[in-house]
């Protein structure tokens, strides 16, 4: 008789921590920075677009874009920080700590931002509101990718698989 030369396939599956802030186990946090990380990443393509053109409008849309990026990403970072908080095992890893600082500097450039286009949307623009954008670009950029490592990586904060996979039930995912 011979010898089967196929290997069984290990699980390579990493453990999941499902997120405890959620809607019918659909984590809110991923869902909610999205909102932050578009208008905060548009804000210095609008500085510029001012800078160029000229046009008023493009200052007053930085000045929205700052505002609702600063506001949704404070709502984002409340879920973020329950999220946190309440998982233990999340707390252990570094790059969640990373991903929280990152996130509160983030989110005091934005509010850096408003404070300065508060006044005269139009002449914040130069040289700090697009010195400010494009450091909160950098930071959008620098916090997702940490966020990302959370989730991807790490396999925190996603959809709560496990213990439905382990009974076998309805919601489990299907087999691939």
């Amino acid at each position: 008789m011979r010898k089967s030369l196929k290997q069984p396939v290990p699980d390579t599956r990493s453990h999941t921590v499902a997120s405890r802030v959620a809607i019918a186990q659909h984590p809110l946090h991923p869902i909610l920075v999205v909102y932050p990380v578009a208008c905060l990443s548009l804000l210095p393509v609008t500085d510029l677009a001012y800078l160029w053109r000229g046009d008023a409008f493009w200052g007053q849309l930085s000045l929205w874009l700052n505002l609702v990026g600063l506001g949704s990403g404070l709502l984002a970072a409340v879920v973020g920080a329950c999220d946190m908080f309440l998982i233990r095992v999340v707390r252990r890893h570094v790059s969640a700590w990373s991903h929280f600082l990152s996130g509160v500097m983030l989110l005091a450039v934005a509010a850096a931002g408003l404070r300065l286009r508060l006044a005269d949307p139009l002449a914040a623009v130069w040289p700090w509101g697009l010195l400010l954008s494009s450091l909160g670009l950098l930071m959008v950029t620098v916090t997702g990718w940490l966020g990302g490592a959370l989730t991807f990586r790490y396999g925190i904060g996603v959809y709560g698989y496990q213990a439905k996979e382990e009974e076998g039930g309805e919601d489990s995912p299907p087999a691939e």
